[in-house]
C-alpha cells in the first residue's frame, strides 16, 4: 500500500489507539507527572533541581510519548509500563539536560551519567555506582536513583524480560556511549573515549550514515517498543529480534533526526551540536529522511500489531511536525518530504498536536521563565 493511502485497518488502529491514549494513558501521565514534579522540588542542589525543573516543563512531550507504547499492551499491564516508560524517558531527559554543564572531561561525565539507563534495565544489577562522580553537582536526595528503581523494578517483573533484557541492555549502552559522543562534539574536544558499540552499530547497518546510525543509538523508542513486547508472556528470541530491527536503526533514527530538525536553529544560535549537520544541504536531508521513514514504515508492517505500531510511529512523526519551526524556510523541504513517506495517519497527529501545541504554550512558557529566574521554587536569582 502506498503511503499516502491508509487501511481501514489502520484507521480503526488510529481510533481505538486515540481513545485507549486519551482516556487511559494519558490521565496516568499526568498523575506521574506531578509524582515527578514533587520528587524534583525536593532536591537539595539548586542547579539539579532547577535541571530537573526545567525537564519537566520542556521535555515533557518525550515522556508523553513513551507512555504512547502503553497501547501496544495488555490492559492489566498498561499502568505499570506507564510508571516504568516514564521513570525511564524522565531519567535520560534528566541526564541529557544535566549533562550539558561545563565540566572537566564530557566524556567521563556522560558516559557515567548515562549509565544509570543500563541501570535501570538491568536484570541483575551490581551496586548503584556514583553517576554523579565526573558532574559538578551531586545532592539530587535521591531523584535519580529513584528513576532508575521505578524503571527496573517494573522491568524486571514483566513476564518476557528476560527473553528482551540483553538487546535492552545493548540498546541502553549504546545510547550513553552515543550521548558521550555528541556532547564531546557539542564540546569541540578532540579527546574521546572509545566508540566500540557504536562503530559496530554501524558496520551491521552499511545502509545508513554513520552519524545517522549514531542518531539512532541515541533514541530510546527500540528499548520501549522492546518493554511493550516484553509485557506479553512466552514472547520469542525471533518476536525480540524483529522488534529491534523493525525499530533500530530507521525508526530510532528518524525520530533523532526530526528532533534535531526542530532544534536547529536553536542549536545553532546556542552553538550546540546538531545532527542535521551530516546532510550537506536541505536537499539531501530531504532525500535522506524521507528514504529513512519509508524504510522504517516499511519494517513495521512487518511487526506482530503493525497497525499499532505504525500509527505509533505517524503520532511520532506527527509530534515533531506539529512544531511551527519545520515548516520555516528550507526546513519546509525536510518536512514535506517526511510527511509524504509516512502518510495520513502522520497528518492526523499533527493536528492533534498543533492544537495542543497552541493551547499549551503560554502557561508552558511562563512556568520555565520563572524556573530559569528562580522564582519558582523561591531560589536565588540566576542560581
Amino acid at each position: 500500500m502506498r503511503p499516502g493511502t491508509i487501511s481501514l485497518r489502520e484507521t480503526a488502529a488510529f481510533v481505538t489507539c486515540a481513545v485507549v491514549y486519551w482516556l487511559e494513558v494519558f490521565p496516568r501521565a499526568r498523575r506521574q507527572r506531578e509524582h515527578w514534579r514533587s520528587r524534583a522540588e525536593a532536591i537539595p542542589d539548586p542547579v539539579l533541581r532547577r535541571d530537573a525543573l526545567l525537564t519537566i516543563e520542556e521535555k515533557w512531550g518525550h515522556s508523553e510519548g513513551a507512555a504512547a507504547f502503553a497501547v501496544l499492551v495488555p490492559r492489566s499491564a498498561r499502568g505499570a509500563f506507564v510508571r516504568m516508560a516514564i521513570a525511564y524517558e524522565l531519567m535520560i531527559d534528566f541526564l541529557d539536560t544535566t549533562s550539558e554543564r561545563p565540566v572537566s572531561d564530557p566524556w567521563a561525565n556522560t558516559l557515567r551519567l548515562h549509565g544509570a539507563a543500563q541501570t535501570a534495565v538491568a536484570l541483575a544489577p551490581k551496586r548503584e555506582p556514583d553517576h554523579y562522580m565526573f558532574h559538578s553537582h551531586h545532592r539530587d536526595g535521591g531523584f535519580l536513583s529513584a528513576l532508575v528503581g521505578a524503571c527496573r523494578e517494573i522491568f524486571e517483573t514483566l513476564p518476557s524480560s528476560p527473553v528482551v533484557a540483553a538487546r535492552v541492555e545493548l540498546l541502553a549502552a549504546q545510547y550513553g556511549e552515543a550521548q558521550a559522543h555528541c556532547h564531546v562534539e557539542e564540546a569541540g574536544d578532540a579527546t574521546s573515549g572509545p566508540t566500540e558499540r557504536i562503530d559496530a552499530a554501524a558496520a551491521r547497518h552499511p545502509e545508513l550514515a554513520r552519524e545517522e546510525v549514531v542518531a539512532g543509538c541515541t533514541s530510546s523508542v527500540a528499548v520501549l517498543a522492546l518493554m511493550a513486547l516484553a509485557t506479553r508472556e512466552d514472547r520469542s528470541q525471533a518476536e525480540t529480534t524483529s522488534c529491534h530491527s523493525a525499530y533500530f536503526p530507521e525508526t530510532a533514527a528518524l525520530h533523532i533526526l526530526l528532533h534535531s530538525l526542530v532544534d536547529e536553529v536553536g542549536d545553532r544560535a546556542a552553538g550546540n551540536y546538531n545532527q542535521l549537520g551530516c546532510y550537506r544541504s536541505k536537499p539531501r536531508a530531504a532525500e535522506a529522511l524521507a528514504s529513512i521513514a519509508s524504510r522504517a514504515r516499511g519494517r513495521l508492517a512487518e511487526l506482530p500489531q503493525a497497525s499499532t505500531h505504525l500509527v505509533l510511529f505517524g503520532g511520532m512523526v506527527g509530534y515533531y511536525l506539529a512544531d511551527p519551526a519545520v515548516w520555516q524556510g528550507e526546513n519546509r523541504q525536510v518536512a514535506k518530504a517526511v510527511l509524504g513517506a509516512v502518510g495520513p495517519s502522520a497528518r492526523w497527529a499533527m493536528l492533534i498536536h498543533r492544537g495542543r501545541f497552541r493551547l499549551a504554550q503560554v502557561a508552558a512558557r511562563a512556568r520555565i521563565r520563572r524556573i530559569r529566574d528562580g522564582g519558582d521554587m523561591g531560589l536565588p536569582e540566576g542560581a
